[in-house]
């Protein structure tokens, strides 16, 4: 199996690890009878620990290696997602939320340095695919979520039976798995902590808008229809689907959209497109409007957390890795805040209202594209 196979493999079994939790969110809501503030505050678990966990996983990395981390720390993803659906009180699900959150950031850096390093080493584009595989294992964790509500099969039953299932796939992948080499700009040396730099920053602002569109979808999207259509619960699903699908799509076929209409023009047209979605979302008069907003959603940011990420990694002034977790830094200093804001606008305001929070990042996203594109590409595709 080639590099770039096993980690296009590895990104889909990476989000199908994690992704059932997010269909299964209003029934853990439900069972522990939280409110939707109460909730918005425990979700803030999961960004407070990969927030902790970004300020050192550079270096983690870097020590231990991408096999290392890949192969043990996707089936403790896939372990710790399953622990929040067992959780009986408010405390555990906080803490169960808080590894799911340690996991998450810990594979998720290793897996966009190793895209980096076999894109730098075989001179082919891979990172929009691997983030749409990365959707793809999203979706199926979904769509499989979907089908366990609609049987019904209990949260804490269908996130066990998860966690074999990634082992049996993961673990011979990891086995075999031969680390690309450092790219030729990743620097071997850096500072023990991922510290933002201005170069991060203008990075994170443009991506975050991404990053927040698809958090509230992931959290919020089954309860927003579930309470404002009152809609059954597997049709509630459906928008999270769709939202999945698109980005998918989008993701797979980014790439040839930039080369036949150049990277400039494709991410305007794409954060322009994820702007409507947004605006579709909060003004739906039906479920069928608000899913058609969250496939807008969906593939207008399908490019921009790749984008992101590239443009971290090829900045060439200190290691890779270093680099990846110091935008991941700031961006969770963000996200850390989004669960419980939204829950808190939604517990007084209703969610509608809080879906309008996703307007004004992608309003920044459109004033930083020209530079992020100037910054992030390759030149020969600039």
């Amino acid at each position: 199996m080639t590099r770039r196979t096993t980690i296009l493999s590895i990104f889909f079994l990476q989000a199908f690890a994690a992704g059932g939790l997010f269909p299964r969110i209003s029934d853990i809501q439900t069972g522990l009878g939280l409110d939707k503030a109460t909730l918005g505050i425990a979700l803030t678990a999961a960004a407070a620990g990969g927030l902790a966990t970004n300020l050192a996983a550079g270096r983690l990395v870097q020590g231990l290696g991408t096999r290392v981390i890949l192969g043990v720390g996707v089936p403790l993803l896939a372990a710790t997602t399953a622990g929040v659906a067992l959780a009986p009180t408010l405390p555990l699900l906080f803490a169960a939320l808080l590894a799911v959150g340690t996991c998450f950031t810990l594979t998720n850096i290793a897996m966009n340095l190793e895209a980096d390093r076999v894109e730098s080493e075989t001179g082919r584009r891979v990172m929009n695919r691997c983030h749409g595989f990365w959707s793809a294992g999203m979706l199926l964790a979904a769509l499989t979520g979907t089908f366990a509500r609609g049987i019904p099969l209990p949260a804490t039953l269908h996130l066990s039976l998860v966690v074999p299932v990634v082992c049996a796939f993961l673990l011979p992948l990891a086995f075999r798995m031969r680390p690309a080499p450092p790219a030729p700009d990743d620097k071997l040396d850096g500072p023990r902590f991922a510290m933002p730099s201005r170069r991060t920053l203008g990075l994170m602002l443009f991506g975050i808008s991404g990053g927040i569109a698809q958090s509230a979808t992931q959290n919020w999207s089954v309860i927003y229809v579930e309470q404002t259509f009152a809609t059954a619960g597997w049709i509630a699903t459906l928008p999270l689907s769709a939202f999945l699908v698109a980005m998918t799509l989008g993701r797979m076929l980014a790439d040839g959209w930039s080369e036949r209409h150049g990277p400039l023009r494709t991410t305007n047209a794409l954060a322009c497109l994820a702007l409507f979605g947004a605006l579709c979302v909060v003004l739906a008069p039906s479920v069928w409007v608000a899913m058609a907003g969250f496939a807008f959603m969906g593939t207008g940011i399908a490019a921009l957390f790749p984008l992101m990420i590239s443009g971290a990694a090829r900045s060439g002034n200190r290691p890779a890795a270093e680099s990846v977790a110091a935008v991941l830094v700031l961006s969770g200093l963000v996200m850390l805040a989004v669960p419980a804001l939204m829950g808190s606008i939604a517990e007084s305001f209703g969610l509608r209202v809080a879906f309008w929070a996703l307007v004004p990042p992608f309003l920044v996203t459109l004033a930083l594209v020209r530079r992020t594109v100037a910054a992030s590409l390759p030149s020969s595709t600039r």
